[in-house]
């Protein structure tokens, strides 16, 4: 485990890398906010920590925290801490708070609390909240449906024990995505939900289309059966299209990460 609450130790302040290094930089950036996360709260899990695009299968999502599903070579196992790339636009104060968010999912499995339930674990209980609150986050004052007490903001006083940390989350600069490309056909490979497919879409007459118009693909929203539809790029990209069971925007099925 980390070192007492002491603070955030001087290593957590982070490393120089090539300007070009983008995912260096960033990967760095949110090593060294996850070490000073566990050196104020020791509970903390350590965590293989990863990024990629917020497009994930069954939605966009801002992060998750996996456990005890890394095999460290001998020194037991260590949990998964994914945060989107695209956090990184929000600002390094946004950044923190979503890590925040993980790190109470993370004491909450180390202290083997039932934080979570309902239609994939969307749903987060009081002892969430409660969690949240110990490590610096602000509850809201009533749960929302799916989600319940999931929506925790960081604080000005829990930001001012992170001051460098924040700095260094925002001159990390990650490229992210915004709309994602339409997919290609898919050749056969299971990607979609569940081992769906996404089929070739029959041969169609030549003709003038508009400049957005192009093939429609495949998009799910995060349904524990994810509900599928079908859409052209300029239909996407005129806004959020959210499902009315779940909650959640629909986004394109090959735009997870692998």
């Amino acid at each position: 485990m980390s070192t007492p609450d002491t603070g955030p130790a001087e290593e957590t302040t982070a490393a120089a890398v090539l300007p070009f290094q983008y995912g260096a930089r960033i990967v760095n950036a949110l090593e060294h906010a996850w070490m000073a996360i566990r050196n104020r709260h020791p509970e903390v899990p350590r965590v293989v920590l990863i990024t990629g695009t917020k497009y994930q299968t069954g939605g966009p999502r801002r992060g998750h925290f996996c456990p005890d599903i890394w095999d460290a070579r001998g020194d037991g196992r260590a949990s998964e801490l994914f945060i989107a790339g695209e956090e990184i636009a929000r600002g390094g104060r946004a950044v923190l708070e979503t890590m925040l968010h993980e790190a109470a999912h993370g004491l909450a499995h180390v202290r083997d609390i039932k934080d979570t339930s309902g239609s994939g674990n969307r749903y987060h209980n009081r002892k969430f909240a409660a969690l949240a609150e110990e490590l610096g986050l602000k509850p809201p004052t009533a749960h929302v449906p799916t989600h319940g007490y999931s929506n925790c903001t960081v604080t000005d006083a829990t930001a001012a024990l992170y001051p460098g940390i924040i700095e260094a989350l925002d001159a990390a600069g990650l490229p992210f995505l915004g709309t994602p490309a339409p997919p290609t056909v898919n050749t056969g490979q299971d990607d979609g939900p569940e081992g769906t497919q996404d089929l070739p879409t029959q041969p169609t007459r030549q003709r003038d289309r508009g400049p957005r118009e192009g093939r429609r693909f495949a998009v799910v929203c995060g349904c524990p059966n994810p509900r599928r539809l079908q859409v052209t790029p300029a239909t996407y990209e005129a806004g959020g299209i959210v499902c009315a069971v779940c909650g959640s925007p629909f986004a394109p099925v090959n735009a997870a990460s692998p």
